[in-house]
């Protein structure tokens, strides 16, 4: 996986927003990822994904495969220790591998 520095993270968050259309959800409750979505992100099947919600209007998709490298970044800007033990603990909880710890 490539290595992203917390700047490229940033500028990358503020480059790449793209609208690629829209979607319905089925009677199942599944829905089509656009194909240009799927392109762009590298999305293949059986790719999983953490789904996550903000402000009861938003829902968004993480792929698992990218989730560490995610929650490392964020940890950069926690330095309560005990902060940082409760995240390794719940990731592993949640996911069932445990999160890496970064070499200062």
């Amino acid at each position: 996986m490539k290595k992203t520095t917390q700047k490229d993270f940033i500028k990358k968050c503020h480059t790449d927003h793209k609208l690629y259309g829209t979607t319905t959800i089925g009677s199942r409750g599944q829905i089509v990822i656009p194909a240009g979505a799927r392109k762009d992100l590298n999305i293949k099947t059986g790719d999983q994904f953490v789904v996550t919600g903000k402000f009861g209007k938003i829902l968004g998709l993480i792929k698992t495969d990218d989730l560490d490298e995610f929650v490392a970044m964020i940890m950069q800007h926690v330095s309560d220790e005990d902060v940082k033990n409760n995240i390794r603990q719940e990731f592993d909880k949640m996911f069932g591998k445990t999160l890496k710890k970064k070499k200062s």
